[in-house]
């Protein structure tokens, strides 16, 4: 079964109508992207982007063989391009803050990809960033550089 043919079944499945699927082939990227109504669109998105979340890990386990080394993105009504807007502002207010006050500060919940992100864009700010927390308790801090925390050994 196809990628498109999987996604078309999980779709019905779920009871959503009215979506057109597109699957765009990159080179170091599959991107899987979903357009509904935008009232609808909330079923596929969830809450705090979970069930996008959900649904890529699907896929990603479907056609990990297929997939190879390429990164899988499910997208629906461009809601992660807007999502990263958002995590950007996230990042520059905390770089701000921490820069401002020389003292930490612990962000909102973010997924792991946020944070990811997050990690990635203050890493040659002048800052030190760190996760902690497990599952939905993990937050990510931002540090002035040499005040992070030294790990306990065991």
């Amino acid at each position: 079964m196809t990628m498109h043919e999987y996604v078309t079944m999980l779709l019905a499945h779920m009871g959503c109508q009215n979506v057109t699927v597109e699957i765009e082939e990159k080179d170091s990227e599959t991107r899987v992207v979903f357009r509904v109504p935008e009232e609808d669109s909330g079923m596929l998105i969830g809450h705090r982007g979970e069930t996008l979340e959900a649904l890529q890990r699907i896929l990603t386990l479907t056609y990990r063989d297929d997939l190879a080394d390429k990164r899988l993105t499910v997208e629906v009504n461009d809601y992660l391009d807007r999502r990263q807007e958002v995590v950007q502002r996230i990042a520059d207010e905390a770089l701000e803050r921490v820069r401002a006050t020389n003292a930490p500060t612990t962000l909102p919940y973010l997924s792991s990809e946020e944070r990811r992100i997050v990690h990635t864009l203050l890493k040659e700010a002048g800052v030190e960033t760190k996760s902690d927390g497990i599952g939905r308790d993990r937050r990510l801090t931002v540090y002035p550089v040499g005040s992070l925390p030294q790990q306990e050994e065991a």
